[in-house]
């Protein structure tokens, strides 16, 4: 088909993504123009309805300050060329929204994909490179990265196939092994945090335990010293009191303490029955 325009092969990523690298620059340039040229009027409009509308003659002065902060703003969104970083970005990132179904889904771990593009009547076959960025704003560092990893003949079809082929296989790994590392350090992380965690809680159990070790030693002690306070009043208080006689060498006191048991005595000769001596000569019954 000869239409006098470039012949586009919808089938191709790479023509869809300079489709949706032209249509991007076009919306940047439009937008940024209507803006600025909505701006200008306004600061022009400004300080020539100013009067009339608020009907004070003062009210110039400060339309005047306001259009001029306008048509500055209008200069600073004004359309300009990107630089060769921003170029290489949006480039990057339209062929990445072509290749990836999953472009705007946002991953912790780096990914990969393949892709081959002609220089200088050779192919270069390499990997899109994207790495999580948690939110990128404006003027942040491209999170794509171009590498090429193979220089190729365009006449050796076989070998630029075969190269492809690998790479997708090798992004395809990349990728995994990326993930992988990211799920294992979240692993880890969980189980340092659970340590952390049990480690706390036994610290806080010994703690506790030392507290209440220290708390029932203090009782201890002053159950003691109770102890030996109320032994002594004790035996103050025996002591204060008068000792009276009980006889002999025995005595109590008046406290009511039993008196210590007297000495037991020897027994005497003989036996005694009824208050008589019985005769060892007479005959017995």
């Amino acid at each position: 088909m000869s239409t006098g325009q470039e012949s586009i092969d919808r089938s191709d990523p790479g023509a869809r993504a300079r489709i949706r690298l032209r249509n991007l620059r076009d919306r940047d340039q439009t937008g940024r123009v209507a803006a600025a040229a909505a701006l200008a009027a306004l600061g022009v409009a400004m300080p020539l309805t100013a009067t009339p509308l608020t009907g004070e003659p003062g009210a110039t002065v400060g339309a005047v300050v306001a259009a001029l902060l306008c048509l500055a703003l209008a200069a600073a969104i004004w359309p300009a060329r990107w630089t060769p970083a921003e170029v290489e970005h949006h480039r990057l990132d339209s062929i990445w929204r072509e290749l990836r179904s999953d472009a705007d889904r946002s991953v912790p771990w780096e990914r990969y994909a393949a892709w081959a593009e002609p220089a200088d009547g050779e192919v270069l076959v390499g990997l899109i490179r994207s790495v999580p960025t948690g939110g990128r704003v404006t003027d942040a560092p491209s999170p794509y990265r171009w590498e090429a990893h193979h220089r190729i003949d365009a006449d050796d079809v076989t070998a630029a196939a075969e190269a492809m082929e690998a790479l997708r296989e090798h992004a395809c790994e990349r990728e995994m092994a990326a993930e992988r590392r990211w799920q294992e350090a979240q692993v880890e992380a969980e189980r340092r945090a659970h340590e952390q965690r049990l480690a706390a809680i036994d610290h806080a159990a010994e703690v506790d335990a030392q507290v209440q070790e220290e708390v029932l030693s203090q009782e201890m002690v002053e159950r003691e010293a109770a102890d030996r306070r109320a032994q002594a009043e004790a035996v103050a208080r025996a002591l204060r009191r008068p000792w009276v006689h009980t006889g002999g060498s025995e005595r109590r006191r008046l406290d009511g303490l039993p008196a210590p048991d007297p000495p037991a005595k020897a027994p005497q000769d003989g036996h005694r029955r009824s208050g008589r001596t019985r005769d060892p000569s007479a005959p017995s019954r």
